[in-house]
Order: structure tokens, then sequence, then C-alpha cells
């Protein structure tokens, strides 16, 4: 494959994704819709809260498909076929024990030459922390596209940084690898030296080298080993190990500030006379860009909602073994146990979009709505993330479950779409799940922004559950399940309780909207079309969730998602 042009929008970095497959209500829908819900959630290996960043991903060979139909908005969805930016293909890393030479050339880029190196000793460590950068003072002064740099920021990400580190910016991805300061991608990706490895570096007159060794992916269990030369002329020699064990990475050259690119395969083709950035990007699996299909949106319509709705026309889901996820993109709420952050601009929203619930395929819902599962998704734009405090004790997390987003097994949430069960209290220290999946719990209202601390009443979680009937194992993070009888010990827990451990909602429910803008997306590509029966299911759904959302919510809050 040669070199091609490609143009991403600029200020692509991340926002916080949070994981959850809805429970669904039992019986014939949901069996058609879910098997074995925990099943399909990823979770850390740690059982902590599964937080994931959302990469900005582009294909490397972009060449929009002849057949590619138009967008159009059709009864209120708006539908966006892939023109080879709103869906990454499958490109894995091939460059263990490799080497390539990048050359400046007369045109403002680099040529490309293979090289037969392996990684040298790797010099002294610079001691780079997780997420973090060392700035180092070069040997020389370093050409590098249009200015020449006595100074390097080296990078736990696997890159070079020239004018100002680039930590704290999200995962690395392409678009921050474009949009960013002027950069060398040795291997672009989130690799966490705390837990093993070094970063490290050997300066000489005629050549500075920095070599990450033996350094593991973040949250993985390997080992990467590679290295990158800068030299007096401004060439860059990237080696890499034979250690080459994650497999999601940017490598190339970029001048910052960018929004092109020539994508390049680095291990087949020699390019030359580039101008700008070149790079490849690597990926294990095919994936949806949540990202860019925003952007795509946002390019024909207004920026008013507050949460987009995404479906596609066949399984290309960005994190494999979830039935759907939402990607929390903006938050401005105090004492939910949420952080206050603000990627919108990242999403080309000026401030209005704050959550992405993305569904997957639309053909699992052609004749089944699906509604616990969008509702779940939908309400984790705000849940579940409570704590809870008493006297001088300190904060509680009994009333969570499973990846610490979601409710408790144990937690009496009155049939919660966000898990939990409706427990009756039997007497004499039984209980007994009696419903599960039903709506917006008093406390998820409150969470919300639908209700105030004097209307939530006294709620419980069972502490010390034993002696099950049906004799099975359950745990906090099970999934709900009715007709569940196991005995233990009530706890009472007030609202006051929770503010006490995570301060008051901020706003509250009079000052919290209660209207929720949404967008329905279809997203669809030459593989698997927008076929009338698809769109139909779609625009079904969309008409159907404003009254059910209304409903779950105990008629005080609305769902709006028509597109002007």
């Amino acid at each position: 494959m040669g070199v091609m042009r490609l143009s991403v929008p600029a200020g692509m970095v991340l926002a916080l994704v949070v994981l959850g497959c809805a429970a669904p209500r039992a019986g014939r829908e949901a069996e058609a819709l879910v098997p074995a819900p925990e099943s399909r959630c990823a979770t850390r290996a740690d059982g902590s809260a599964e937080l994931l960043a959302a990469h900005l991903y582009a294909r490397q060979s972009v060449a929009p498909s002849p057949a590619a139909a138009e967008d159009q908005d059709e009864e209120g969805v708006a539908i966006l076929n892939d023109q080879g930016d709103l869906v990454i293909r499958r490109n894995p890393f091939d460059l263990e024990g490799s080497g390539l030479r990048f050359v400046p050339n007369g045109s403002g880029g680099y040529d490309l030459l293979p090289v037969s190196l392996a990684p040298g000793p790797p010099g002294t460590s610079l001691n780079v922390p997780t997420g973090g950068a060392a700035s180092v003072d070069l040997p020389f002064s370093f050409p590098f596209f249009d200015r020449n740099w006595d100074r390097v920021f080296v990078q736990s990400d696997g890159s070079l940084a020239f004018g100002a580190a680039d930590v704290g910016a999200g995962e690395p991805g392409l678009a921050r690898f474009l949009g960013g300061p002027p950069r060398v991608a040795a291997f672009f990706t989130s690799l966490d030296p705390s837990r093993a490895g070094s970063v490290a570096g050997r300066l000489e007159a005629s050549r500075a080298t920095f070599q990450w060794a033996g350094v593991p992916g973040s949250g993985q269990i390997n080992r990467n080993t590679f290295q990158v030369a800068l030299e007096p002329s401004g060439a860059v020699e990237i080696v890499f190990g034979s250690e080459m064990q994650s497999r999601e990475a940017v490598v190339g050259l970029s001048p910052g500030g960018t929004r092109e690119v020539a994508a390049a395969d680095l291990s087949g083709s020699r390019p030359s006379g580039t101008t700008g950035a070149i790079a490849e990007r690597f990926s294990e699996s095919e994936k949806a860009d949540l990202v860019m299909i925003a952007r795509r949106f946002f390019a024909s319509h207004p920026d008013r909602f507050e949460q987009l709705v995404v479906y596609t026309t066949r399984p290309i889901n960005p994190l494999p073994g979830s039935l759907a996820f939402e990607v929390n993109v903006r938050n401005e709420v105090e004492g939910i146990g949420l952080d206050l952050f603000d990627h919108t601009a990242e999403w080309s929203s000026a401030g209005a979009l704050a959550s992405v619930a993305y569904m997957d395929s639309i053909d699992q819902y052609l004749e089944v709505d699906g509604f616990e599962i969008l509702a779940h998704e939908v309400g984790h734009r705000w849940l579940a993330r409570l704590r809870f405090r008493r006297g001088t004790e300190g904060p509680s997390g009994a009333l969570l479950g499973r990846a610490g987003v979601h409710w408790s097994f144990f937690l009496d949430t009155d049939a919660s779409v966000l898990e939990g069960n409706r427990i009756a209290d039997r007497g004499n220290g039984r209980f007994e799940t009696v419903d599960i999946t039903r709506g917006y719990s008093a406390l998820d209202q409150y969470v919300m922004g639908l209700r105030l601390p004097a209307e939530v009443p006294p709620f419980f979680y069972v502490d010390e559950a034993d002696n099950f009937r049906p004799n099975r194992a359950f745990k906090f993070s099970s999934a709900p399940e009715a007709g569940i009888s196991f005995t233990g010990v009530r706890r009472e827990v007030t609202i006051g309780d929770v503010v006490a451990a995570l301060g008051p909602r901020v706003p509250d429910a009079t000052r919290a909207p209660r209207l929720l803008r949404q967008a329905f997306l279809l997203v669809a590509d030459a593989t698997a079309p927008a076929t009338p029966a698809r769109r139909q299911a779609l625009a079904r759904i969309r008409a159907r969730f404003g009254p059910y959302y209304r409903e779950a919510t105990g008629g005080r809050a609305t769902a709006d998602s028509t597109l002007p």
C-alpha cells in the first residue's frame, strides 16, 4: 500500500467511557436480547470500574466507496454512511523486530527508509511517571519540520513531544497525534512504566536515543521494547524489539496542529515526497469511531443535543464483549460521584453534548424495543457511583455492584434499570428479590436531578447475604434476577448518608434540567446498508422512547429527540 492523504478534524481526544450492559426484564424479549448480561460487559481484571478512554481512530486506507450513500434524516433519525471515516478497519501491528528511518525531504515532510537495527542499551533512566513526561535538553539543535528544537519531552505514552509536554490530554490516538504539539510517535499508546520496565535516554553529540524497555501497556500484562533516535540532520530512527505485545498504537511523525496525515503502510512501502504528518494506525479489530460519528453529525445538525444515541447496521462495537455502553463527554454535576470535566470541543460540540450511548447493531432490535438496555445506558449519564457515610466511618461502597458503576444485587433499588433488585423483606432475616428493571428509582431520580433530598425515602441493602434459594452463588456484582431468596442483615441508608460522603447534588432538583435532548443516529456502510427494515426499526424505537422515559422517571422528566 502506498500513501494516501487523510483529513481528520483537529482536537479529537478522549472522554471517559463507562461500560454498562443492561439487565433486561425476565421473559421472551429479554432472552432474545441478552444471554447472560454479566458475560457481555467488560470489566477490569481487578474488578474495579472500567473507565476507558474513547480513542479517536481513523482508517489508514480511506478511499470512499463509490457506492457510499449520502447522509440523510428520515423519520427523526440521522442516517450516516461510512465513507472511510466512521469505521476503523482491522490493521494488526507488524513492525516487531524492524526499524524505520525517516529522512527530511525537500517537500516539507519525510521520506521513509527501512533499517536493520536492534534496540541498543537503554541508557540512563529518566524516571518518567505513568501519564507524564520528562524534559530533556538535547546535545544539539534538532530540526523537525519547520523549527529547530533544543529540548524534547520524553513521554510515557511512547512518544517525543516538542515545544510542550502533552500529558493529561486524553488517551493516545490519531487526533491527539495530529492536533497536539509536534511529535515523534515511536509507539504512541497507553503505557504504564510505573508497573514494569523503564524509559531511559542516551545523549551523544551525534545522536540522542530514547528507549522504552519492557514497558507494559496500560491495564495489560505484557511488555514492549522500542526506541527512537534523533540526529542533528533531522533524521529520526524508530526501532522495535521482538518484544512488542501491545497491539493498538500510532507510529509516525507529526508537525502538530494539523488535520492531515499521509497514511502509509510502514512495513510494506517506502513513501517519499510526503508533506506534513506521516503515520500508520494499528488496530487489532474493527471498531466504530464514536468521535468521528459525532463530528459528522454535528457538521450538519445544530449543537443542541445533550445525548447522542448511536446504532449501527452491523456489529462493530469499539469495546468487544459489551452489548452496549455509554461515554460521558461532559459532567458539570457535583455530588453524584463523578468528576467534573468537559471534553465537548473534542467531539465538535460547543458545550451541549454530555453523553453518547452506543447501542451497537440495530438488527438486535428489529422486533423488540430493548428499552431496558437503552434506559440503562441513558441513565449512565449520571448513574451509578454513589457512596455513603455514617458518623466517623469512611465512605462505603456497599450500594455498588458490577464494576462499581451499577447498583449492588443486594440493594433494594425498586427494580432500577441500573440493576439491583426490588427486594421484599420477608421477616426473620430472610429477603426475596421480586422484580427487576422497571424504571428509575427515587434514588436514581435524585442523582438525575429530578428529586430533592426530602423526596427520597430511606432505602436498604442486605449485608452478609447467605443461604440462597435456589442453591446458587450470588454476589454484589450478580445480574438482577427475580425469585431469589436469601438471609442477611438489613442495613438502612438515607440520602443524608449519601450527602455526607459526596456532598449535596449541585444543581439540585429545583434547578436541574428535566428535558433530555437526544439525537438518534444510524451508522451504515456498504457491507450493511441502512435497509428499510433497519431504518423503520430505529424510527420506531425513537418514537416510543420518549413516552417510556417519561413513565420510567415517574413523569418527572421528558426526552425530546426531534431533529430540526
